[in-house]
């Protein structure tokens, strides 16, 4: 049986930018659930923040954001946001009950939702997720 596991934003840069903390966590629990044959999911909204963080935020040149674009591209299934995401995750965060306060967080459990996951990957110590089962790679070693 495939496992498909969601992965947030933090874990995407964690991987390609090898001065964060931790990189070399994200970088070898992604090799691991690979080499068990999981599959694994971004949101398209991922690959802007990737670009625009790479770009502005890390010592990386234009030609290697690029490459670490592609790479990405490659490895991870990409999940339309459609605009019934958007209002999903904007009620999640209206709620008044609701745990979600972070929007991009709330976006992203309803496209895991969306795909059916099992797993959602994150180091996002405020990361909500009422029914998929969360992974943090800083707790691997």
């Amino acid at each position: 049986m495939q496992t498909n596991i969601y992965v947030d934003t933090n874990i995407v840069i964690d991987i390609c930018d090898s001065a964060r903390k931790l990189h070399e966590n994200s970088f070898t629990t992604i090799a691991h659930y690979m080499q068990e044959g999981c599959e694994f999911f971004i949101d398209s909204d991922t690959l802007s923040n990737l670009f625009y963080i790479l770009s502005n935020r890390s010592a990386l040149a234009s030609d290697a954001v690029l490459e670490k674009m592609y790479f990405v591209s490659e490895i991870f299934t990409l999940v339309p946001i459609t605009s019934e995401d958007v209002v999903a995750a904007l009620d999640l965060c209206k709620a008044h009950t609701a745990p979600y306060t972070d929007y991009e967080d709330a976006l992203q459990y309803v496209c895991a939702k969306k795909i059916q996951a099992d797993m959602i990957m994150t180091n996002d110590k405020q990361f909500v997720s009422l029914d998929i089962e969360l992974c943090r790679t800083s707790e691997h070693t």
